[in-house]
């Protein structure tokens, strides 16, 4: 049976983070995946931002940018961002979106529009200027409207990887203007990127009126698959490398080691 997530739109941006915006993979990723071969593109969904800093096992996911087929997203599904807690941070903010007083903020949700162009201008912030940043997403999170028993509008959640909207979306890097697909072969794609000296990089999250063009972008990022598989392999190497300094260490002793 379906697992349905019975909640109202406040407690999914809720979920928002402050500060550092740390969070556990668990939190990001507990929205069930329903399989699908494909659906209806939808008219309330949003994308979670996913940006992690692994040397100083930072991670942030509580960025959230979407469409809702409401009159009320502004007023009622934007929240701001607090301030970092501490000197050390890693956080992603909307810095003056439109139609919202200007400030940085969690989340920005536009009116739905069929068959239209939509983009989002997002900001990575760190307090190390020469990080080295992943940035990824977990799919397309769809919203399933429902008036309850009180009349307010609620949403049942799930998550996919397979709607037909992911292949419209891509992500542009505005300082150098690389193109990602949000989404190939069925996987979402991992950016990695250097802060260059600088505390913050500025991307857009595109969505076009029609799929985008693989071919065309020159840019080959890794799925996340591809990105824990590289960590494993580099993880073998590190150890292999470990293993033969250490056999060949002179300031040691030889030693004779029986059979264990």
């Amino acid at each position: 049976m379906k697992k349905n997530i019975w909640i109202s739109i406040m407690l999914v941006l809720g979920l928002a983070g402050c500060g550092s915006g740390t969070q556990s993979a668990d939190e990001e990723s507990s929205v069930p995946l329903k399989s699908e071969t494909a659906g209806a593109k939808p008219s309330d969904w949003y994308i979670r931002v996913v940006v992690e800093d692994s040397a100083r096992a930072m991670k942030t996911a509580s960025t959230q940018l979407g469409e809702l087929n409401t009159d009320d997203n502004i007023s009622k599904h934007t929240l701001k961002s607090l301030s970092p807690f501490d000197s050390t941070y890693l956080d992603v903010v909307f810095i003056d979106p439109p139609d919202v007083t200007p400030g940085e903020y969690k989340t920005n949700f536009h009116k739905y529009q069929k068959n239209s162009e939509d983009s989002w201008m997002f900001t990575v912030k760190t307090d190390d200027s020469n990080a080295k940043i992943e940035l990824t997403w977990r799919g397309l999170y769809i919203l399933d409207p429902y008036i309850d028993t009180e009349k307010r509008t609620r949403y049942h959640e799930y998550r996919s990887m397979a709607n037909p909207l992911l292949n419209q979306m891509k992500l542009v890097d505005m300082a150098n203007g690389k193109e990602i697909p949000a989404i190939v072969n069925g996987k979402p794609q991992v950016y990695s990127f250097t802060m260059d000296g600088s505390n913050e990089r500025t991307f857009k999250w595109v969505v076009q009126a029609e799929d985008v063009n693989i071919t065309s972008i020159k840019y080959t990022p890794m799925s996340e698959q591809d990105k824990v598989m590289k960590k494993d392999t580099s993880s073998d190497q590190d150890r292999i490398i470990e293993t033969k300094v250490e056999s060949f260490d002179l300031n040691k002793p030889p030693t004779n080691k029986g059979r264990e």
